[in-house]
Order: structure tokens, then sequence, then C-alpha cells
């Protein structure tokens, strides 16, 4: 496991590649149903810049609340990381104040098990060419 990236959340947590895409969140410990995993960071953004910003394609945005963003890919943790999976999603969000936490699902997560959650209707017409491949794993 020496080559492989560690991602700082509440539990161990490795990136490596994805059957899904690219590179995805796994386990590196069972994770029991109904515990904070990770907390989505990032940098906070208004909605102008949110805009700006996945019209170039290269951003993670979480709407955090009104014109408040997270950019995961700008100072975040590696949560940006998690793919996408409508049938198989493994955990959820949960959004407190001005946090968003992925929280593990009802049957818990396996040691070895990739990180999934539903990113929702609203993620694919924004992301056009790059929700396709995410929608091809879930």
């Amino acid at each position: 496991m020496s080559d492989l990236k560690r991602v700082s959340g509440n539990y161990r947590l490795v990136v490596k590649p994805s059957p899904i895409e690219g590179e995805g969140v796994f386990a590196g410990e069972d994770i029991p149903w109904g515990r904070k995993i990770i907390e989505y960071r990032g940098a906070v953004i208004d909605d102008k810049e949110a805009a700006l910003r996945i019209a170039k394609g290269a951003a993670a945005i979480m709407a955090l609340g009104p014109d408040a963003n997270i950019d995961g890919f700008d100072a975040g943790n590696g949560a940006a990381l998690i793919n996408h999976s409508r049938e198989r999603a493994n955990c959820f969000l949960l959004r407190e104040k001005d946090r968003v936490w992925l929280v593990a699902g009802v049957e818990g997560i396996k040691a070895g098990d990739e990180l999934l959650y539903d990113y929702g209707s609203d993620y694919f017409p924004t992301k056009g060419k790059r929700a396709e491949k995410h929608r091809k794993g879930g």
C-alpha cells in the first residue's frame, strides 16, 4: 500500500484506480453505518466563481448554501475523488450548517470497498461529457 495516496478523514482511506472512472477513494478499514467518514473540503467560492470553474471543466463543485460553494479540487482533502453511483451508493451526504460530510450508508462499508454516493440529478446537466462517464458507473 505504500504507493497509494492517503486521504484525510475519520477512517483510513486510500486513493487508487477506480473501475468507474479515474481514481476513487477506497476504505482502508471497515466503516460502520451512520459514521461520518470524511468532510467535503475545499475553497469556498461564490456562484459566479463556481460557474467560471465549471465552464473550465477543472472543478469539483458542491453547493454549500446561497451563493456559497465548495471546490473540492482547490485546497480539498480528497473527498472530491469519491465517485458517483446511483445503484451502488454506500454513503450519503449530511449537511451541517457550513459543513458537508460523507456518511456510511445502512450496510456500512467493508475494507477494500470503493466509497460511492449519488451525485444527484443536478450534477449531470452542468458537467457535460464527464457526466456521461460517471453515469456509466452508476
